[in-house]
């Protein structure tokens, strides 16, 4: 599991100071690329060796509790399931009492830059997504 802290800002949340629903992928997004980051596959180390990219091919969202400017967070990211050129991934966000606030999943597929077509997982960046349920 990775764990990710950050807080609402302004720019998340709409006129009703609630968070916009599309923002809720921004911060789990957010949190993926701290992750990768933290891994030593940031996003733009993959974008510089141009010979994967990782498209996000299906998202969903679930709101619990409304989420508002200022309101800390915790994003809990896990590995649902792990193929050979896919995986899901699961992202739970907590508020300050530690309540669970929304959940999102994130299906993502590896493919070679050029071809565009799917490619297996490279073996550092397979383990490294297995050692995320550890």
């Amino acid at each position: 599991m990775y764990i990710y802290n950050t807080k609402i800002r302004l720019f998340h949340t709409d006129a009703a100071n609630l968070i916009f629903f599309s923002n809720l992928f921004n911060l789990a997004h957010e949190c993926y690329e701290e992750f990768l980051e933290e891994s030593g596959f940031s996003i733009k180390k993959i974008l510089n060796d141009n010979i994967f990219l990782i498209p996000i091919v299906h998202a969903e969202a679930d709101y619990l509790k409304p989420l508002r400017v200022g309101d800390k967070i915790e994003i809990r990211m896990s590995l649902n399931s792990l193929g050979k050129s896919s995986f899901t991934l699961d992202f739970v966000l907590y508020d300050k009492s530690g309540e669970k606030t929304a959940a999102v999943k994130t299906v993502n597929v590896v493919i070679e830059t050029k071809s565009k077509r799917s490619l297996e997982i490279p073996e550092k960046f397979f383990e490294i997504l297995k050692n995320l349920n550890i």
